[in-house]
C-alpha cells in the first residue's frame, strides 16, 4: 500500500490536484496551473527561476576562482591591489570631511505610533489551526463502498471532505468536531483528506488518510456546474444605489484586524465625509475605544455578526447554498450578539442594515435576516477593492495604484461612471505599509471629488427608507 501511496504526487499548492511535473529548482511537485516555463524549464514562480539564474552564476564565478587562483602570479597581483584599495578606503575615509562639508540637516519629528496588542502578536499564518481525521484510520480496509468520516477541527469553521481529490461534502464545525456519513469510496485505494475555512479566511488541509476497499467501488453521479451569482430578493438587499446622482457610499468592514483603522478615520475626518462601517462582534470585544470613535465621529455602524461565520458553501464548491450545521436560529444569535456588544460598548442602538461575512449569503439567509430586523448590503461589482488579499502571488492582489486606478477608470466612464457606487475596504489589513490601501485612500478621495463625486451612508439611500416588498 506504501508504494501505491508514493505513486500518487499532489501539487504543492493545490493538494486536490495531480502533480505532473515539478520545479527545476525547489522540486515540489506541481499541478498544470502551477507550471511557469521560463527560460526552457519548468519553475514554481519567478522567484525559484531567479534564484536558479543566480545559483548558475555562482557556480560559474566559483568555476572561474577555483582556475584563477591556480596561478602563482594571478594571485599576488590579486592581493596586491585588495591591499591597496583596502589602504585607499582608509585614507579617504579619514580626510572625507576635507572634500565635502557636511549640512546641517533638521531631521523630522514623527507622532508617536501606537501599537495594538493584536499587531504585536507573532502569528504563523501557515497554520492557522488545525484539522485532523480521526476516523477511519490509515490503512483501515473495508468490505462496503461507503464509510464515515470524522474528526476535529477550529470552532465554528467549515469543513469540506474530499475523497480521490473528489469534492464530497461541507459543513460548519459548529463544536469543533465534524462528522459525514455514508462517504462513497470510489477506488481500491482512496486518498480521504479534509480541509477547514475559518472565520478569518484562513485555510489548511489535514494530513491524508489512505483507506483500502475489499469490494467494487462506488459509483458517483456527476455534479452540475457551479451556480452562478444569486439574485437577491427585491428590497433585502443591495449592490447599488441610484445612479441618477454622483454620489458614493464608502464602506468599511472590520472583522478581526484594526491596524488601519485609525488612519483610515483620520483621512475621512479631514475630507468631512461619513461612511457605512459593518463591525463584528469579535472586532468590538477587541477594540472598544476604536467603536466608540467610530460613533462619536459620526459614521454609520452596520451589523458584520458576532463571529464572522462562513453562511454558504461558496468558498468550497462556488455554490451559495445554504451551509449544513446554519439555522435561522444560528443566525438569529449571531446578529443579536453582536447588536448587544454594540449597545453594550456605545448605549446605542445598532443601524438595522447588516453585511454577510465573505459575501456569503442567498434567498433563505436574507429572509432570515429580515425576519431580524436587517437588510443586507453588498458592495458593487468591480468596487471591491481586495485590500486584504497580502499574497503577491493570488492572481487578486494589485498594488494601491493599480487598484484605485481602475476604479477611477470607471468613473470616468459615461454615462453613469460609478454613481450610486458601494465601495469595500476594510479596517485591518496583513499587507506591508507600502502595499497598504489605507495610505493612499486621502488621494483616492480627493481624485473622486475632483470628478465631482459625494459622498453618503447607505441609511441616507432611498432603498434603506423604502419598506421592503411584500413577498
Amino acid at each position: 500500500m506504501a508504494k501505491e501511496a508514493r505513486a500518487t504526487k499532489v501539487c504543492y499548492r493545490h493538494p486536490t490536484k495531480v502533480a505532473k511535473r515539478k520545479c527545476h529548482h525547489c522540486g515540489r511537485p506541481l499541478c498544470p496551473q502551477c507550471q511557469k516555463k521560463i527560460n526552457h524549464h519548468i519553475y514554481c514562480s519567478k522567484r525559484c527561476a531567479s534564484a536558479e539564474r543566480r545559483a548558475k552564476l555562482l557556480s560559474g564565478l566559483l568555476r572561474w576562482n577555483r582556475e584563477a587562483l591556480s596561478g602563482r602570479w594571478f594571485r599576488v597581483f590579486f592581493f596586491t591591489i585588495l591591499i591597496a584599495a583596502g589602504v585607499g578606503v582608509i585614507w579617504i575615509s579619514g580626510r572625507i570631511d576635507d572634500f565635502i562639508p557636511s549640512p546641517q540637516v533638521a531631521f523630522p519629528r514623527f507622532k508617536k505610533i501606537h501599537a495594538t496588542a493584536l499587531d504585536l502578536e507573532t502569528l504563523d499564518w501557515n497554520l492557522p489551526g488545525a484539522i485532523t481525521i480521526d476516523s477511519p484510520k490509515a490503512g483501515d480496509e473495508f468490505k462496503v463502498n461507503s464509510v464515515s468520516v470524522s474528526g476535529k477541527a477550529p470552532k465554528e469553521a467549515m469543513v469540506g471532505l474530499y475523497v480521490n481529490n473528489r469534492k464530497t461534502g461541507v459543513q460548519l464545525s459548529r463544536d469543533g468536531l465534524w462528522s459525514f456519513d455514508k462517504v462513497p469510496l470510489t477506488e481500491k485505494v482512496n486518498v480521504i483528506q479534509a480541509r477547514y475555512f475559518d472565520n478569518s479566511g484562513n485555510s489548511s488541509y489535514s494530513s491524508a488518510v489512505w483507506v483500502m476497499l475489499r469490494t467494487r467501488p462506488a459509483l458517483v453521479a456527476a455534479k452540475t456546474g457551479p451556480s452562478l451569482v444569486n439574485k437577491p430578493l427585491d428590497g433585502l438587499s443591495i449592490n447599488r444605489a441610484s445612479v441618477d446622482e454622483r454620489r458614493l457610499y464608502l464602506t468599511f468592514d472590520g472583522g478581526s484586524d484594526s491596524n488601519a483603522t485609525e488612519n483610515i478615520l483620520d483621512v475621512l475626518k479631514r475630507e468631512h465625509i461619513h461612511a457605512t462601517i459593518f463591525l463584528t462582534g469579535v472586532f468590538m470585544r477587541k477594540y472598544p475605544g476604536l467603536v466608540r470613535r467610530i460613533v462619536d465621529d459620526g459614521h454609520t455602524v452596520g451589523n458584520h455578526t458576532f463571529s464572522h461565520p462562513h453562511l454558504t458553501t461558496y468558498s468550497f464548491d462556488e455554490r451559495q447554498r445554504t451551509l449544513s450545521g446554519i439555522t435561522e436560529a444560528f443566525l438569529d444569535e449571531q446578529l443579536k450578539k453582536a447588536a448587544e456588544t454594540f449597545k453594550l460598548i456605545t448605549g446605542k442602538e445598532i443601524s438595522h442594515l447588516w453585511r454577510a461575512p465573505f459575501g456569503e449569503y442567498n434567498g433563505q439567509i436574507l429572509r432570515w435576516a429580515a425576519k431580524a430586523g436587517y437588510r443586507h448590503v453588498r458592495w458593487s461589482p468591480h468596487l471591491d477593492t481586495l485590500d486584504w488579499v497580502a499574497d503577491h502571488s493570488s492572481p487578486l492582489f494589485h498594488s494601491p495604484q493599480t487598484t484605485f486606478s481602475r476604479i477611477l477608470r470607471r468613473a470616468d466612464r459615461k454615462p453613469y461612471g460609478i454613481n450610486g457606487g458601494i465601495i469595500l475596504m476594510h479596517l485591518g489589513t496583513e499587507r506591508k505599509a507600502s502595499e497598504r490601501l489605507d495610505l493612499h485612500l486621502q488621494d483616492f478621495i480627493e481624485d473622486l471629488k475632483a470628478r465631482s463625486y459625494t459622498f453618503g451612508t447607505i441609511d441616507e439611500t432611498a432603498w434603506a427608507r423604502r419598506k421592503p416588498a411584500a413577498e
